[in-house]
């Protein structure tokens, strides 16, 4: 009997975890870095359209680099990606609009030069960078699809020409241009119901290859095991363990939508939401 109710309780573990799986959209950060990882080709699909560059190619991908400081904080870039004429580009990702913060866009296009040159080398070896953001929200809150954001000579309104560029993405942007079909393949989470090919076989891959779903339910059922996360903090009437809270937060931070983590934990929506806005996630 308690081989049987182990093998029930893993078997709607399991169950659930594959609910998730096809719930996940490229919105969400984990799932996005993990259909990113070594794939120039979606980079450079993604690239093309925010850039207005149909002909642009991505040499090298690298998700999660991160670069260090040697006197202060460092960066963890989500995409961080290099194409045909040495431009470097960081790709990020947020749902949480505080996340998206223009300081924080000042910031990582800062640390992207610092580690462009090495000891010695003159300024003009410099690349041209590109930070951008893609948000869930219109974070800047215009309803354009791009932002575009460069220094500018106040006096003279002219661009300064240092080759340091910022974009925001507005993920919310329904148009029925290029960027509006690139948010509607970054929200959907039916692969079918996406646009461009490079992101549509991707999303395919790992929803439907039994070993790329085997691998992410995996990792959600560690999750699960948990017994914060499935709830039983021995009959409590109030609240949950800190541990708990913590554990929803690291899922809040991994993109983990919160009303799959409702789901999850039997919180409401709105609950898990306002646990993210006390801490600054959402």
């Amino acid at each position: 009997m308690y081989s049987e109710a182990v093998a029930d309780k893993e078997e709607k573990r399991h169950q659930r975890a594959l609910r998730i799986v096809k719930r996940l959209r490229l919105m969400d950060d984990d799932f996005m870095k993990r259909c990113l990882r070594d794939n120039p080709a979606a980079v450079a699909c993604i690239l093309q359209v925010i850039m207005k560059k149909p002909d642009l190619q991505v040499l090298s991908v690298v998700v999660e680099d991160t670069i260090p400081s040697l006197q202060g904080r460092g960066i963890r870039l989500d995409v961080h990606a290099t194409d045909a004429q040495q431009r470097e580009y960081d790709i990020e990702i947020q749902r949480s609009d505080k996340g998206a913060g223009r300081k924080r866009a000042r910031f990582n296009s800062s640390l992207l030069d610092q580690d462009s040159l090495s000891r010695g080398e003159v300024w003009e070896k410099l690349p041209e960078t590109y930070v951008i953001f893609i948000t869930e929200n219109d974070v800047l809150g215009h309803g354009l699809p791009l932002y575009h954001i460069e220094r500018m000579v106040t006096e003279l309104q002219e661009e300064f020409g240092d080759e340091e560029h910022i974009i925001y993405v507005n993920g919310a942007y329904e148009g029925s241009d290029e960027v509006g079909q690139l948010m509607n393949d970054f929200r959907s989470r039916d692969y079918r119901q996406m646009h461009f090919e490079a992101l549509r076989e991707t999303v395919q891959r790992y929803k439907e290859n039994p070993e790329e779903v085997s691998n992410m339910c995996k990792e959600i059922e560690d999750w699960l095991k948990d017994e914060r996360i499935e709830g039983r903090a021995e009959g409590r009437a109030e609240g949950r363990t800190e541990g708990e809270k913590n554990t929803i937060l690291a899922m809040l931070k991994h993109g983990m939508p919160a009303e799959t983590i409702a789901q999850i934990v039997g919180w409401t929506n709105e609950r898990v939401r306002e646990l993210g806005r006390l801490n600054g996630i959402l």
